[in-house]
């Protein structure tokens, strides 16, 4: 199981996007945090432009007012992704492999 976490200090640029997505992608990643997105709102279409179609499921807090906003994007195929909490500056997910049914 490959995990990142990054703070990657803003996405909304789309030649940002492409740089996160390509190093997720280059370094395999199954499970990311990205912190300080700066993202008010983040849709599928817009997921898909930063964690590639293989990090397809996602959760995320938006930003406040120009800082914060946390993404957690995993892939389905490997792990189960249950939202526990998320708050202005929290966003916790819980998860279940797939494989052996294991926390």
């Amino acid at each position: 199981m490959n995990i990142i976490n990054w703070n990657v200090r803003g996405l909304g640029r789309p030649s940002k996007r492409f740089l996160v997505k390509d190093f997720l992608f280059l370094h395999h990643a199954d499970i990311v945090c990205l912190q300080e997105s700066k993202l008010s709102l983040i849709e599928p279409t817009t997921w898909r432009s930063i964690g590639g179609p293989k990090l397809d499921k996602f959760a995320f807090t938006p930003t406040c007012g120009f800082a914060g906003g946390m993404i957690i994007g995993w892939k389905s195929n490997l792990v189960e992704g249950h939202l526990l909490s998320q708050d202005t500056y929290c966003l916790s997910v819980k998860f279940r492999t797939k494989s052996d049914n294991t926390n």
